[in-house]
């Protein structure tokens, strides 16, 4: 439990800091696809996705509002395990958020520690939606994330992008264009496509498709992630992904195989992930969390001309052609 975890000072905040943090609350409507201009024709998934929503803004204001990092920590685990990553990933844009108003305080490095063993991939996406608010704080919000995860913060960089400026990504807008960073970012965008499409698979690959091409292999990838951790997505939703992402079909089988090593990291493995791994990988989802951990551990030990992240997604991407067995 990440409870039993130690939690190196500092961990607590300046009272002068408390009233200032409370007018950064967000509005659990924020979650709501109709307040953001998305539309879901099955009502439970519109249900599903916005539950998701709620827990991430839950993580996020307590996370921003209390003066303990302890008291984060018990939040994430007193909510269902179902929806605890997405606490944990909302508490780290929290987290992140309370240090920039926090008079010299640090407590990001202290919650990337804490949540490792079970969130490690959550707090990283969630310090990217930091990065979207409080970008004049970037080296402070990267140095202390994993050198190989880090980049999950601009995958939640992308995600933030699309799910509050749909429009403009739509039309091509992107806060990153160049280097590394701006795959990861459309990475994130993908994801952010299944909620903006309301878990419709048509709906999402029309998004994608009016994108230029070479961004669609990440966007794909994205997409399948989202599918496969927040779901909900039925046996015909990821045949349909399937055959939409065309060329892009180990792109989006990566996506989803992440998304089991994240369920798998944290011991529960919902029935949607497992679902999505049978249809996509033919194998149960800790057998593809365990391919997904056996590429990491072929890693070289530093990054070259391409970093270890995108190593990783490529090797693991190259195993779809011949599925994981048990």
């Amino acid at each position: 439990m990440i409870l039993a975890r130690s939690i190196a000072p500092p961990a607590r905040f300046g009272r002068l800091s408390s009233p200032l943090r409370r007018l950064f609350r967000l509005s659990p409507r924020q979650a709501e696809l109709s307040t953001r201009g998305f539309t879901a024709v099955d009502p439970a998934k519109r249900q599903s996705l916005e539950a998701t929503g709620h827990a991430f803004i839950g993580g996020y204001n307590s996370a921003l509002t209390v003066t303990d990092l302890r008291d984060v920590l018990g939040h994430i685990a007193g909510v269902a395990p179902l929806l605890r990553g997405f606490v944990a990933e909302g508490a780290a844009m929290g987290v992140a958020i309370a240090d920039t108003l926090s008079l010299g305080h640090e407590r990001l490095p202290a919650y990337i520690a804490a949540t490792e063993r079970d969130f490690t991939y959550l707090a990283h996406v969630g310090a990217g939606w930091a990065l979207a608010r409080t970008p004049w704080r970037r080296q402070a919000i990267l140095t202390p994330l994993d050198p190989i995860h880090r980049w999950l913060a601009f995958d939640g960089l992308g995600f933030h992008d699309a799910f509050f400026r749909l429009a403009r990504i739509a039309a091509g807008w992107r806060r990153l264009s160049d280097g590394y960073a701006a795959h990861a970012y459309d990475q994130g965008i993908g994801r952010a496509l299944w909620f903006a499409a309301g878990g419709d698979v048509a709906g999402a690959a029309h998004l994608i498709a009016a994108l230029p091409m070479p961004r669609h292999a990440d966007l794909w990838s994205g997409l399948g992630l989202a599918m496969a951790y927040a779901g909900p997505a039925h046996d015909d939703d990821l045949r349909e992904a399937l055959r939409e992402a065309g060329a892009h079909a180990a792109a989006f089988a990566q996506g989803v195989a992440f998304a089991c090593e994240a369920r798998a990291r944290a011991n529960f493995i919902p029935g949607n992930a497992d679902n999505a791994a049978q249809v996509v990988w033919q194998a149960d989802a800790s057998v593809v969390a365990r391919l997904v951990r056996e590429r990491r551990s072929r890693l070289p030990d530093r990054d070259g001309h391409t970093p270890r992240y995108e190593l990783w997604r490529r090797d693991t991407a190259s195993a779809f052609q011949t599925p994981a067995t048990p």
